[in-house]
């Protein structure tokens, strides 16, 4: 739909004209925004209204056409101006074409006439605007395109991808708005919903930027930027944690200076989550303290012995059951305890299936569970994944067959000496594991191998000793911790009375040259 306005000083005309232009057949697709008598009036009704077509005399009193076309020129430059005139003047025809009307008709003129004048300024004012569209649409799409850029680049500087000190080039206008004079703030939002679509509740303003983690769909980072030295980082994160009623948590960073320091502001966000006590349904907005850091004490499980030795011997029901009783008897006070729990069980476990499968490498290097520990912040969410990968990992040592049922159980204990010397080993623990009264395991054990069953953990342990003092610089009494001796002088009674020398002499007449 269009708008016009006609300016004629005879309102007779002006009356005659608007009816010619009605029986022109142009229904809906024209409107009339009004009517004025010369050209004073004409352009406050221009400036009032914003027609898209003006209609105008040209002589007419006080101010006249000629005057109103020199106005619209300058400052209306792309409106489409019909002139009407009863004189066929040089002049006026001049003024015309300088203004780059659309037509000049004089009068009298047809239906006719003032349709197809009409329609050649609909072509050209429909022209412009699909000019105007395919411009803003690739206007849009720039920014779109730049804006998904920003955000790689963004997320690429929150998870520590982007090394280099220089600021990457950010592309789109949003984005590069809020690069200058601004502080800020990284949020890290946590959503149960696994498949939550951010964009339905994407709550951007002007300045903020949600960004969704590219691989854990449960989590976004919504990064404020403020002004300088700004006091409202608080209010903003209680904002968003009461409109978001979808998140189930918010880790809230200190305040950044630049946009480089975004990794950090991520490790705060993250800590900030894990150092969360567990149990506060109401509290689901963390900032990050820099006074408390996550506990690096591993509360420990009083049977993970147990557990390990079901894992290693692939007795899957018994995993199950065992890590559910781990879940369900530990008290741990924050998320992060737990994480902290599960990442030392798994690297025993991971170096009991590197030994057993003869897997090189090193056990302290990061593990793919190490990753999806990363992404979660719901203790259920770890123990589902926990009873998953210890599930398969019984299944496969199962397979492996490390305490073969074909064999005397003594021979099975054996076996468990020689991969646990380092651990505490009693007659009570080990009978428990292989189902064994105490009494009739150390019958069983002096009968099948000749000694006690202390004498024979005493041996294994001398035997790595000699190993460790021959190949390494380590301080004796290190060995000897390493090596399950709580009691270093209890160490040297038990390495003297077996080799006949102590550990010193023992090193001094056997070190590799």
């Amino acid at each position: 739909m269009y708008t016009y306005i006609v300016v004629d000083d005879e309102a007779l005309l002006r009356r005659g004209m608007l009816k010619k232009i009605s029986a022109s057949g142009f229904g809906e697709q024209l409107t009339l925004l009004g009517e004025a008598s010369n050209g004073e009036d004409g352009l406050k009704l221009i400036r009032s209204t914003d027609p898209d077509i003006i209609i105008t005399d040209m002589k007419m009193p006080t101010t006249d056409g000629k005057w109103l076309l020199q106005a619209i020129q300058q400052d209306y430059p792309d409106k489409k101006i019909i002139v009407v005139s009863g004189y066929s003047d040089f002049e006026y025809m001049k003024e015309a074409i300088s203004a780059k009307v659309v037509g000049y008709l004089l009068k009298p003129f047809n239906r006719e006439e003032i349709r197809e004048t009409l329609t050649k300024a609909i072509v050209l004012l429909e022209d412009e605007r699909s000019a105007l569209q395919r411009l803003e649409k690739q206007e849009n799409e720039k920014e779109e395109i730049g804006y998904a850029a920003d955000l790689q680049t963004l997320t690429s500087m929150i998870l520590g991808l982007h090394t280099k000190e220089k600021l990457p080039i950010l592309r789109s206008t949003k984005v590069r708005s809020l690069t200058d004079e601004h502080d800020y703030v990284l949020m890290m939002l946590i959503t149960s919903n696994k498949r939550v679509s951010w964009n339905e509740i994407d709550e951007q303003t002007a300045s903020a930027i949600l960004i969704p983690h590219p691989q854990i769909e449960h989590i976004a980072f919504y990064l404020l930027c403020l002004p300088r030295n700004s006091k409202e980082t608080i209010s903003q994160a209680d904002s968003m944690a009461k409109r978001l009623h979808v998140i189930t948590g918010i880790g809230v960073s200190t305040v950044k200076a630049t946009l480089n320091e975004l990794h950090e502001a991520y490790g705060e966000a993250k800590a900030a989550i894990n150092n969360r006590p567990i149990g506060l349904d109401s509290t689901k907005l963390s900032y990050f303290d820099p006074g408390l850091t996550e506990p690096s004490e591993v509360l420990q499980w009083n049977r993970t012995y147990e557990l390990l030795f079901y894992i290693e011997s692939g007795n899957r029901d018994k995993v199950v059951e065992m890590t559910l009783d781990w879940f369900d008897s530990m008290v741990y006070e924050t998320l992060g305890q737990i994480k902290n729990a599960c990442r030392e069980f798994i690297r025993e476990v991971r170096r009991i299936v590197n030994r057993d499968l003869k897997i090189g490498g090193s056990e302290q290097t990061s593990t793919s569970f190490d990753s999806v520990l990363e992404g979660m912040f719901e203790v259920g969410d770890i123990k589902e994944h926990l009873l998953h990968l210890l599930s398969n990992i019984a299944v496969m040592m199962k397979e492996q067959s490390i305490y073969s049922s074909s064999v005397h159980v003594i021979d099975n204990i054996k076996i468990y000496i020689q991969n646990n010397y380092d651990q505490v080993l009693s007659l009570e623990k080990i009978s428990s594991l292989f189902f064994l009264n105490p009494s009739y395991c150390s019958f069983l054990f002096k009968e099948k191998t000749g000694i006690n069953f202390s004498d024979y953990v005493n041996q294994v342990r001398v035997g790595h000793a000699k190993s460790l003092l021959q190949s390494s610089n380590e301080k004796v009494y290190k060995i000897a911790r390493m090596l399950g001796f709580d009691n270093v002088k209890y160490f040297f009674r038990v390495f003297k009375k077996l080799t006949g020398q102590t550990p010193e002499e023992y090193r001094l007449h056997h070190t590799k040259t």
